[in-house]
């Protein structure tokens, strides 16, 4: 009684083994929808069919898995590329190209969600930050009144008056424009002279 396949499929031809995986995905085979995670599998009768089939994978090439869920015996590829080329070797390439290039297009379509999702919480994250930062200036110019260095004013305003623009870009808009590390100092500096001056008003107090 053969309880896998014959010794003359598992050592045979790799066309009788290309035959033997086409016949067993025919009779038991899945391939998971595009999309969601990659898996083709194949349900076999017993645990001596499922060893049988992932050595005759071994032989073209392509690493398989054997595993016991619910009662079952199961094969199972789950690499993209090794169930692409598997698609082919038993004889379905048109299959092959289509579920490989839906899989792509619901890989780019994921990953463009992810970078939007990200891009999103990055503008989340600079708009707070920036808002904090003008209420800071604008108490700073409260404190200070008139008595600001030139630069430093000049640093504060841009900030104010250009909210949503980045370090770079404020260093751009300065006259004459500076680098972004120039307008970070002055404008920490600026909060720094309010800070002191603030802390000395309520010492004389």
């Amino acid at each position: 009684m053969v309880l896998g396949l014959p010794s003359e499929i598992i050592n045979g031809k790799i066309t009788q083994i290309k035959a033997a995986w086409r016949g067993a995905f025919l009779a038991n085979g899945r391939l998971s929808d595009p999309g969601k995670a990659s898996y083709l599998e194949i349900v076999c009768p017993n645990h001596e069919a499922a060893l049988a089939l992932v050595s005759t994978a071994r032989r073209l090439g392509i690493t398989a898995k054997s595993r016991r869920l619910r009662s079952s015996e199961r094969v199972t590829l789950r690499d993209p590329d090794a169930i692409e080329r598997m698609l082919i070797l038993m004889g379905a390439p048109h299959s092959a190209r289509e579920w490989t290039g839906k899989r792509s297009d619901g890989e780019a379509r994921g990953k463009a969600n992810r970078l939007a999702n990200f891009d999103d919480a990055n503008m989340r994250r600079s708009a707070k930050a920036a808002a904090e930062a003008c209420d800071k200036v604008r108490q700073a110019f409260e404190i200070l009144g008139d008595d600001i260095p030139d630069n430093l004013k000049s640093a504060g305003q841009l900030r104010l008056d250009h909210a949503d623009a980045s370090l770079e870009q404020l260093g751009r808009l300065a006259e004459p424009p500076i680098t972004k590390d120039a307008i970070a100092g002055r404008i920490r500096r600026l909060l720094q002279l309010a800070e002191k001056t603030e802390k000395a008003r309520r010492q004389d107090a």
